[in-house]
């Protein structure tokens, strides 16, 4: 890019259908930023689409099989203006969507050079979307980037997860005794047998607020490497298979928590049927970034007398609980482990997971745990015997975000992909409108921004059931129609400039109601035309 920004989402991080193969750059939600080539060569192939990776091209090297992919692009306004009119000829013709591959060079760029403008094609935010492929993989850009911010701040640790053959199931929060230091709670001391396996929840900050993925985790018994996992590159076999990396049902995207199986795809962390009873052992478990700070957590064991080996279970993906009050049903294909879900009752939800203001408990409360088991995709949740009001919902909670939020649903199902605790809430938070923060107030650069139109933004924010569309706008008390840009959680106005030669400013209100039917104050603004 023409300046440095900071990483809004690293590579190999978690998604629930995939990983994301590239990293994100942060262009403050405005779009209009030139992207430059990272290296000499020639324009490989362009493509356009409503989702995915939307306005995007492809740069290959002159000298190296290397290729860059740039993602997400408001429009290829670079040095190579044909390249451009190119991309408007083939979105008439197509109806928006294409993907062509040039049969030969045809558009050279030199390092440095702009090749396009940043913008928010496809899905999200305005960002930059930045891959590199080789034949068979991709690689992480991060060893690669020239960035001057130094980062100092290790990874943090926030959960342990623990399995064994011995039908231990436990889940400790990390205790951060100082920076790259983590404990567990204070004089905890595992007592397993058998086969063991750990999980880590985890992120790292970077340069950014952003909470990303590791750049390494590894498990160690002395000097015995028992796990180690790399995120400098990847084949697309690996990727495709991310059940295997992470923990699908308690990684979180918003905000971002990954949880990491330590143990290979057929096997466990370790063996403990090895050791002899009584034998006590110290895992380590290792967390760095990729500008080498690591944060680390040191695990006692006491080994007990050797349980017996799990025999090899046919598959479960239907789970109810004891009494028989929910019931899920994990998708077939989409389904791993031969383990179990299991339902506890929670008494005391108020300590363990409080209720924003305006949400009030409708039922008993459950919490949600696996063994050995997990999903990708969304899981059927039948709650037997429930009716609904208008406000209510069904919400689930997440140990690791901390945030309630509610679930999908459609006629008597309810739809999850991720473990928590679940419970009937009802309704009754007003949504909120307020301004942006103050970059944010404009979605384009003066210069990349539409001569003709005055646009506005506002955010909408909910703690309950959500934004339910149909806001009511009213400029100079007459109705006026808006956009939800989903991405931002804002109301967005287009303005002809034209109308502020007729008047200098105008009367805006609005107000907006949330699924539950409850429904925002009047939200009040002057609109003025903005200097340019």
């Amino acid at each position: 890019m023409e300046l440095e920004t900071p990483i809004s989402g690293s590579y190999a991080e978690y998604r629930i259908h995939h990983l994301h193969m590239g990293c994100d750059f942060k262009t403050f939600h405005t779009n209009g930023l030139y992207a430059k080539a990272p290296f000499s060569g020639y324009v490989e192939s362009i493509a356009q689409s409503a989702k995915g990776y939307g306005v995007n091209l492809v740069l290959k090297s002159y000298s190296s099989p290397l290729k860059a992919k740039l993602a997400h692009l408001l429009d290829f306004n670079g040095i190579r203006k044909d390249l451009e009119l190119l991309r408007e000829a083939l979105s008439l013709l197509s109806g928006g969507e294409f993907q062509i591959k040039f049969a030969q060079p045809s558009y050279y760029a030199k390092q440095g050079d702009s090749l396009a403008r940043l913008g928010e094609s496809g899905t999200g935010v305005s960002h930059l979307h930045f891959e590199l492929h080789l034949p068979g993989g991709t690689l992480n850009p991060l060893p690669y980037l020239p960035l001057r911010g130094k980062d100092r701040q290790p990874p943090e640790l926030l959960f342990l997860y623990v399995d064994s053959d011995d039908g231990t199931r436990l889940r400790f929060p990390l205790q951060k005794k100082e920076e790259g230091i983590f404990e567990l709670p204070s004089g905890t001391r595992l007592s397993l047998s058998g086969a063991v396996r750990f999980r880590l929840g985890a992120y790292d900050l970077m340069t950014s607020r952003n909470k990303n993925n590791l750049f390494f985790v590894g498990v160690y018994s002395g000097q015995t490497t028992m796990y180690e996992r790399s995120f400098r590159g990847m084949s697309y076999e690996e990727a495709r298979n991310h059940q295997d990396i992470f923990d699908s049902n308690r990684s979180s995207l918003n905000p971002a928590v990954y949880v990491y199986n330590l143990f290979p795809s057929h096997g466990p962390s370790s063996d403990l049927s090895s050791y002899p009873a009584g034998t006590s052992l110290e895992i380590l478990v290792s967390a760095s970034d990729h500008a080498g700070n690591e944060s680390k957590i040191r695990i006692p064991i006491s080994v007990l007398a050797g349980a017996k080996r799990k025999e090899t279970q046919q598959k479960k993906t239907d789970f109810t609980s004891k009494d028989g009050i929910l019931r899920i049903k994990t998708p077939a294909k989409t389904t791993y482990g031969a383990g179990q879900l299991t339902f506890q009752k929670i008494s005391n939800l108020s300590e363990i997971a409080p209720l924003p203001e305006g949400l009030v408990l409708k039922s008993q409360a459950y919490e949600l745990e696996s063994s050995d088991l997990s999903w990708v995709g969304e899981a059927e949740l039948n709650w037997q015997g429930l009716r609904l009001g208008k406000k209510d919902g069904i919400y689930i909670y997440d140990p690791g975000t901390k945030r309630w939020s509610g679930l999908k649903q459609i006629g008597g199902l309810a739809y999850l992909s991720k473990l928590g605790i679940l419970a009937v809430l009802e309704d009754n938070a007003k949504p909120t409108i307020a301004h942006p923060y103050l970059i944010s107030r404009h979605r384009r650069i003066p210069e990349a921004s539409e001569e003709d139109w005055e646009e506005r933004l506002y955010v909408l924010s909910d703690v309950g059931s959500g934004y339910a569309g149909g806001a009511e706008i009213l400029l100079e008390g007459e109705s006026y129609p808006s956009e939800f840009d989903g991405d931002r959680k804002m109301l967005v106005l287009r303005i002809p400039r034209s109308l502020f030669s007729w008047k200098k400013r105008y009367l805006l209100q609005m107000r907006i109601k949330d699924r539950a039917g409850n429904s925002s104050g009047w939200f009040t603004d002057w609109i003025r035309l903005s200097e340019r």
